[in-house]
């Protein structure tokens, strides 16, 4: 009489919690600040790069502060910056142009 035929086990999960990636504090504040400066940068492109150029400059010092990357985001910025500084130096030229011109 054999109450246990020989069966291969069953396959069943293992249990308890299930497993997370515990970040810390400034882990989180440095991905939040890397992904802030990438889309000031983004925007910077499109809108008032004068303005949105250092705030993805800014965030992305903070978030490298944290020991997170924001290469992108810096980049991203600093054209913004020139770009901006660049088309109002245009501007003011233009408008002298036209200002001297007597129009």
């Amino acid at each position: 009489m054999s109450e246990n035929p020989q069966q291969p086990p069953s396959y069943y999960p293992p249990q308890g919690p299930p497993t997370q990636t515990m970040q810390s504090r400034e882990m989180f504040e440095g991905q939040k600040a890397a992904q802030s400066s990438l889309i000031f940068g983004l925007v910077g492109l499109f809108f008032l790069g004068v303005v949105f150029g250092p705030l993805a400059i800014i965030n992305a010092k903070k978030a490298e502060r944290l020991n997170i990357p924001a290469t992108a985001g810096k980049v991203l910025g600093w054209i913004d910056t020139i770009f901006g500084v660049i088309g109002i130096i245009i501007f003011i030229v233009v408008i002298g142009g036209i200002a001297a011109s007597g129009v």
